[in-house]
């Protein structure tokens, strides 16, 4: 990837392991927004989403920090990041947001499991048994409550956390752009939260194909589609041309801007008003697109001047 067509570029240091996990941390931090914000005031509508979104966002956000370890080249020496705090530094204060976020996603998904568990016993079991259940059930969702309120908080903080990564190189002058040229407010935080958001609801969408009416949620993400699609549109014109030109063009035109932000958009406006059943197709471009956008912004700041 060090390799454009007839331009200069720098050497790669963040290769497609460190856009993997930007992507899979905001699949996660976007699953769990999406699950936290149903539960806290949706819960008996939509109980099935809620458990695709606990469970996507355990599972992606281990993947995620386990290619970022192997990517580290010492593995084992990850713990001691956690020990040297360094106030100073994105990357330390974002150990510790990502370490956090795990913790609630894991403690988030036992609950929904549990949850899930007492519910089917309550279906099969007699009367007396079913007061217990239910009994445990209650005790079960007091708990659950705080933790997803927490987990709000926490999911907003990861998915923002990996633009400040970013942005906080500063000699990048991609990665630092500042938002509508205001130079206290980085651009990439704004767009990765949009980004996750819209890639976190499509991925636990996938999961819950026959949940019922999801046209709230369809509605929801057409509306972070164009966000997303503002916010691009910012961005192109808030930095040089050479940074959509070259190898990255087609990735940025073709698979960020085409498959992730204008068909699913068109596909989601007709799924809303006439065909219910575009779900997969729609939520799957969404998915592709934010890996597209991960791997454009990635690799761009480093391959051009």
């Amino acid at each position: 990837m060090d390799v454009t067509w007839g331009v200069s570029v720098n050497e790669v240091a963040w290769g497609g392991m460190i856009a993997i996990y930007l992507f899979l941390a905001g699949i996660a931090a976007g699953a769990f927004l999406t699950a936290s914000l149903t539960d806290l005031f949706s819960k008996k509508q939509y109980p099935k989403v809620i458990q695709s979104g606990a469970y996507i966002a355990l599972v992606t956000i281990i993947i995620g920090l386990g290619l970022l370890v192997v990517d580290l080249g010492r593995p084992l020496s990850f713990w001691k990041l956690l020990l040297n705090v360094n106030l100073g530094s994105v990357m330390s204060i974002g150990v510790f947001i990502v370490s956090g976020f795990t913790g609630l996603s894991f403690v988030y998904g036992c609950l929904v499991w549990l949850t899930a568990a007492e519910q089917k016993k309550i279906q099969i079991t007699s009367a007396n048994t079913e007061v217990a259940a239910t009994s445990v059930t209650q005790g079960i969702q007091a708990f659950r409550k705080p933790v997803a309120a927490l987990g709000v908080l926490f999911s907003v903080a990861t998915a923002t956390y990996t633009g400040f990564l970013l942005s906080a190189v500063t000699t990048n002058n991609f990665w630092h752009t500042p938002f509508l040229g205001i130079e206290a407010i980085p651009f990439l935080p704004i767009l990765f939260l949009v980004s996750a958001a819209s890639t976190g609801l499509a991925a636990t969408l996938i999961g819950v194909l026959h949940c019922g009416d999801l046209t709230a949620y369809k509605k929801v993400d057409i509306v972070l589609i164009i966000l997303e699609i503002i916010l691009i549109s910012i961005l192109y014109l808030s930095v040089k041309p050479i940074f959509f030109t070259g190898s990255m063009a087609t990735l940025f035109w073709f698979g960020v801007v085409g498959l992730g932000l204008i068909v699913p958009l068109i596909l989601s406006i007709y799924g809303v008003t006439k065909h219910k059943n575009l779900v997969v197709p729609v939520c799957g471009l969404v998915v592709i697109g934010g890996l597209c956008l991960r791997y454009f912004i990635v690799y761009t700041g480093q391959l051009f001047k």
